[in-house]
């Protein structure tokens, strides 16, 4: 780990803007715990983005640090800059120093252009921070050029030159644990982890291929680490490990100390889906409800794309594993796409979109391209017409395959999909796209829904079944939409009676009479010892007029918190 720290304290305060109040910051803890054995006044802040700045900045402000450095990503950079600016202002000698992702590329660009940054740090900031505190106890702030010099990954002016120093990779055996002692901070909250760093592929888009080949921490320290997290009470463990399962029997082995853990923590993992060996899929059939979510980047399947951006996938045996996943075991899984890419176009983008869709993932997630600083993608934007945002997230306007009105209408198809797809509205849906594309069923509600003006208002999810019934359920083409809402309505809602404008009924007795004839007890005979009226809390009968004829059907409750069973009734 290098030298102790110097005597000399310094009052250090490291700062976090993390995306929702319930994320926690891998960053500020492996920093907090790598610098843990140095002689520092050291703080470590974690805010998210929806907080007030100016409660931010009075917060540090009063705190007068010495050092204060930010860890910066494409989704807090443009509100850690403003809050650089200010508390320059108010905290004039406090030095501050950037690091992470977002500054660790363009960094003369940083330094020229933000006179209120003091030093940034590029890659990797554990050694780099506590090397570069070091340097400034014994100096008291007034580092010399040599100094400077000697700390692996700084950026800093020297006269009217930006000088960046060589980054070095540091040795992870040598990063303290990060979850020992009390974590009851972290009960109920999305905590993210990591087993190695770097990525063995290439992808265009993506900074994890710039960053060197895969280094693994120690496997017994994981282990470790995430027995602590489960026992912890941690509502999910969410890895950044780039491929989880780039190594099939290492992450064999991580698997089943995660399936044998007497835990409700879930554990979402970023996998290929093609690489996931039979071996996997097998040992995955053990896993309890909850326990994995899985997301599969597919990003697109024109071949010409996966080319342009250096990215391999096998689409047959990625179907081929998403079905055994969806069919044979719990593992939740997430499906991701990414418009915007290069030789991709609108509809050939819906061909994308349309094979995703197939493999009925539990969620689709439609992202745009970011032209992250460092990316490949970003220096030959120029190449395939690529226009971007100056501001981060960086994100595409258009290209010369996708222009941005087609782009602004992906925007809404995207918000359509997270509204409408899913368990809620699965029959609905499923009849709705049954004769054609799903791709051009959305993009025909995104079409009706602006023409409405439904994309100026905040709708309730009540209200997403009657628009979609005032969009669609009056043409002749579409005759058993209603019963189709009705049963997916049902299916979901608990407590709610359905509404009459489903034809739902708005009495019980169908549903007294199977509880006092006795019948309720043959069809479910585990609500035996059960009192009538605990009965009638979990079941409700409706009757759903199809064009083939009228079904009957009992929709049983086992918690408030699940879907329905059905039954048919004769």
């Amino acid at each position: 780990m290098g030298p102790a720290l110097s005597r000399h304290s310094t009052k250090v305060v490291l700062v976090a803007l993390n995306a929702k109040y319930s994320h926690s910051s891998l960053a500020l803890r492996y920093l907090k715990h790598y610098l843990e054995s140095g002689h520092l006044d050291l703080d470590t802040l974690e805010f998210n983005i929806n907080q007030d700045p100016k409660a931010i900045l009075g917060d540090l402000a009063r705190r007068n640090p010495d050092v204060v450095g930010f860890s910066c990503y494409i989704w807090n950079i443009e509100l850690i800059l403003p809050l650089v600016s200010n508390l320059r202002k108010v905290c004039p000698k406090t030095t501050i120093i950037l690091g992470g992702p977002e500054v660790s590329f363009d960094t003369e660009y940083w330094l020229r252009r933000y006179p209120d940054i003091d030093y940034l740090i590029a890659g990797e900031g554990e050694e780099a921070l506590r090397s570069f505190l070091e340097e400034y106890g014994q100096a008291q702030g007034s580092l010399t050029p040599s100094q400077l010099k000697r700390i692996c990954g700084l950026v800093y002016r020297q006269g009217d030159k930006v000088i960046e120093n060589p980054q070095e990779q540091l040795d992870l055996a040598s990063i303290p644990p990060l979850y020992g002692g009390d974590l009851g901070d972290l009960r109920n909250k999305i905590v993210y982890y990591e087993t190695t760093r770097g990525c063995p592929y290439s992808c265009a888009y993506c900074l994890s291929s710039v960053m060197g080949g895969v280094r693994k921490f120690p496997r017994e320290r994981s282990l470790e680490e995430l027995r602590r997290l489960a026992e912890a009470g941690v509502e999910q463990v969410r890895f950044v490990d780039r491929t989880f399962n780039y190594d099939a029997k290492r992450a064999y082995e991580l698997l089943k100390f995660m399936i044998e853990l007497h835990t409700p923590t879930r554990f979402q993992l970023e996998v290929s889906g093609d690489l996931l060996t039979t071996e996997i899929l097998e040992l995955l059939r053990t896993a309890p409800e909850n326990r994995f979510q899985f997301e599969i980047g597919v990003q697109s399947t024109h071949g010409d794309t996966l080319d342009a951006v250096s990215r391999r996938t096998n689409l047959k045996r990625l179907a081929e594993v998403v079905q055994f996943l969806k069919e044979k075991t719990t593992v939740r899984v997430l499906l991701d796409l990414i418009a915007g890419l290069p030789e991709e176009g609108f509809w050939r983008f819906g061909q994308s979109f349309d094979f995703v869709y197939s493999l009925k993932p539990d969620r689709i997630h439609l992202g745009f391209l970011k032209l992250l600083r460092g990316s490949r993608l970003r220096e030959d934007a120029e190449s395939f017409g690529c226009v971007y945002t100056d501001e981060a997230p960086y994100e595409v306007l258009g290209t010369k395959d996708l222009s941005f009105a087609e782009l602004s209408r992906l925007k809404l198809i995207e918000d359509l999909v997270d509204k409408f797809y899913g368990l809620r509205f699965s029959g609905s849906l499923e009849y709705l796209c049954k004769d054609g594309s799903p791709f051009h069923f959305f993009n025909d509600l995104a079409e009706r829904w602006e023409k409405a003006g439904y994309h100026w208002l905040n709708h309730s999810l009540a209200g997403l079944y009657r628009i979609l019934w005032d969009l669609f359920g009056t043409e002749l083409e579409h005759p058993d939409l209603l019963p189709w809402l009705c049963h997916d309505f049902r299916l979901n809602e608990p407590r709610k009676m359905t509404p009459a404008w489903m034809g739902g009924r708005q009495d019980r007795s169908l549903e007294n009479h199977l509880i006092q004839s006795g019948r309720i007890l043959k069809i479910l005979p585990e609500l035996e010892g059960l009192g009538p009226r605990e009965m009638g809390r979990r079941i409700f009968v409706e009757t759903l007029h199809f064009q083939k004829g009228t079904e009957q059907v009992l929709f049983y409750f086992p918690s408030e918190r699940t879907t329905a069973r059905t039954f048919r009734l004769e």
